[in-house]
């Protein structure tokens, strides 16, 4: 019996105590083994990227190969002191052999992004190999989240996000989007360059912050990371690097040479072929993702791995935004898109709850939208309370005050006690009680014009009719005033209809005309002579960028380029073809910008600007005036 065995028999003689010790122990090394891989800015298991511990000491010799793979270098690791290479020779060693199967996790996941970060990378001037940095921060996982709130395969914190360029609200997370977050991490490495001048410590910088990596240097008084990292003693205990940063580089460096010979230490390289295509296609405000996703014959699940940036079914009603589909839903995306049907939630937004005695059935009644609607659009709000923002047209009455009123009518009615305002209302209201409701078909309610008539006193609103509307089966009051340009509240008004889910296919609604505030689409307008405008057209759809050079959208697939369907846009119907705006918004450009900058800046994709001005990265000039809106 070796003294291991003696001692553990030894100990379970004491009783049951051992078999806890036991269990505990157990536990813990399972937690170690699956933490093993957990970055700080990493959220769970499956979005981790590589751990910052420094490995055990491998003592396996390393073959011919792997041993030119660590010698071999790029312009990240071109100037490592010797000293520096005892760290990245340990990590190389880890993910060789112990972490062999992250590698081929994290490189398989990769293949979907790779290419076109190396191609975001390429197109700043820097390096290329800055696309592996994702690999430590998250495994390449683009729905990664941390306990610290960094998020995305590129795990940017909140602020730094919006620093540059990455929208974070209510409706879009723009860091869960790996291409846009891509950009903006080339954006952010190529400013920590600038400003710490190496590539070792901008990549520590990206770790640490820069405040953090300025205050080391200075206290330490060294030119770079190595020399901060071997001077790091001499700073008190808050300034020092933590051991996450010390080993950040190194790490980064050993993936670096791992994934940059790949086939030569025995790991399936990585194949630009096998990932699925992608098109990035440019949604107009409030364009129904659902619908997008049903007119592509996709789920939503599926849709919505493709666009996590997306918190909502519908896009933000305030701006234009990217979404992402499979190259080969192309062109069904697009004809989608050039549809009526894409914006028909644009009347809606972010609305404010605010009461807690507010629900769905009361704001349905409100607005006239059914309530199995609002609560498909509002997935996992079930009840609602006070300061609770949810999806809703924006019509309908949020007020407490709209709550309190509806709250009044019920209770009135359910007293007995119907109090009628005016003689009119009471007539109108006792003539559609005592018709009889045959075939399945509602009465059609006396307006509020002529239910004051019929008591000769004057009416309240005094509207005039613009025409009727029978209503169909399905059809919700919401889309017969969207249809005929009007609001909700004055189809309800001028029909005196309290519950609009009350009301019946074959039901005649008057329509009112003179709306002031219609649900409807904008009408568009072009600018005539002066400046003055021209004859307003009928209502259509505002334009959108189409993808590809010849359509707007910009390839996600490995190996594939920026931009270039795989055929040619969808055609359009003439009456669904978008119309253009009269004027155009232009840009000066400035020195040391770039497609990319100019782009984030103005929230269009870099294909636009190339298909709009006939311009690229290398005949940008500064001076020149670019469209940057049409």
């Amino acid at each position: 019996m070796t003294e291991y065995s003696m001692d553990i028999a030894a100990q379970g003689r004491k009783g049951g105590t051992v078999g806890l010790r036991l269990c505990v122990l157990a536990v813990a090394c399972c937690l170690m083994l699956a933490g093993g891989c957990a970055s700080r800015q990493s959220g769970d298991s499956g979005g981790r990227g590589v751990s910052f511990s420094v490995p055990d000491d491998d003592p396996t010799p390393l073959s011919g190969k792997e041993l030119a793979a660590l010698q071999s270098t790029g312009q990240v690791d071109k100037s490592v002191p010797p000293e520096a290479m005892d760290d990245v020779t340990r990590q190389y060693k880890y993910y060789l052999h112990k972490g062999r199967n992250s590698v081929c996790v994290f490189s398989k996941r990769a293949e979907g992004y790779l290419s076109y970060s190396r191609q975001v990378f390429r197109s700043r001037g820097i390096p290329e190999e800055l696309a592996y940095l994702a690999i430590v921060e998250s495994g390449y996982r683009v729905d990664a989240r941390s306990p610290v709130g960094a998020a995305g395969a590129w795990q940017f914190m909140p602020g730094t996000g919006e620093r540059f360029g990455l929208t974070q609200d209510w409706w879009t997370d723009e860091r869960l989007d790996p291409y846009e977050s891509a950009e903006a991490a080339a954006d952010y490495l190529q400013k920590l360059h600038e400003y710490f001048g190496d590539w070792p410590t901008a990549v520590a910088a990206y770790n640490a912050g820069e405040g953090k990596i300025s205050r080391a240097k200075e206290g330490t008084g060294g030119k770079n990371f190595y020399e901060i990292k071997a001077r790091n003693h001499m700073l008190d205990d808050k300034a020092q690097l933590r051991e996450e940063t010390k080993q950040y580089v190194p790490r980064f460096l050993a993936i670096t040479k791992i994934m940059r010979n790949l086939p030569d230490l025995g790991f399936e390289p990585i194949r630009p072929e096998n990932a699925p295509g992608v098109r990035r296609l440019t949604a107009r405000p409030g364009t129904d993702l659902n619908g997008m996703a049903e007119a592509c014959g996709m789920s939503w699940g599926e849709f919505a791995a493709y666009n996590r940036h997306h918190k909502h079914r519908i896009t933000d009603t305030g701006r234009s935004t990217f979404v992402y589909v499979p190259a080969q839903k192309e062109r069904q995306a697009q004809a989608f898109l050039g549809s009526s049907r894409c914006t028909a939630y644009a009347g809606w937004g972010a609305m404010r709850v605010a009461s807690s005695a507010d629900s769905w059935e009361k704001i349905s009644r409100r607005c006239g939208v059914p309530v199995a609607q609002l609560r498909a659009l509002n997935p996992g709000e079930s009840r609602l309370s006070a300061g609770q923002t949810v999806l809703a047209p924006r019509s309908v009455d949020m007020s407490a005050k709209a709550v309190a009123a509806l709250d009044g009518k019920a209770q009135s009615k359910t007293e007995g006690g119907k109090k009628s305002v005016s003689s009119g209302k009471a007539v109108a209201q006792a003539s559609a009680q005592s018709s009889p409701q045959t075939s399945g078909q509602r009465p059609v309610q006396a307006s509020a014009q002529e239910s004051a008539q019929a008591s000769g006193q004057p009416s309240a609103r005094a509207a005039v009719s613009s025409g009727s509307h029978t209503l169909q089966a399905n059809e919700t009051l919401y889309a017969v005033a969207k249809q005929h340009n009007v609001t909700v509240k004055d189809l309800q008004d001028h029909n005196n209809i309290d519950n609009p889910n009350a009301l019946q296919a074959g039901t005649v609604l008057r329509i009112p005309a003179g709306s002031s505030s219609a649900v409807g689409p904008a009408t568009v307008s072009t600018a005539g002579p002066g400046g003055k405008p021209a004859a307003v057209s009928k209502a259509v759809p505002a334009a959108v960028p189409a993808a590809g050079p010849a359509s707007g959208g910009s390839d996600g697939r490995v190996g594939g380029r920026v931009g270039g369907p795989a055929s040619g846009p969808a055609s359009t119907p003439a009456s669904a073809r978008p119309v253009a705006k009269a004027s155009k918004t232009t840009y000066t450009v400035q020195a040391k910008d770039s497609l990319w900058k100019i782009a984030r800046e103005h929230k269009v994709s870099v294909e636009d600007l190339m298909r709009w001005n006939g311009v690229n990265e290398k005949n940008l000039r500064a001076g020149s005036v670019l469209v940057v809106e049409q």
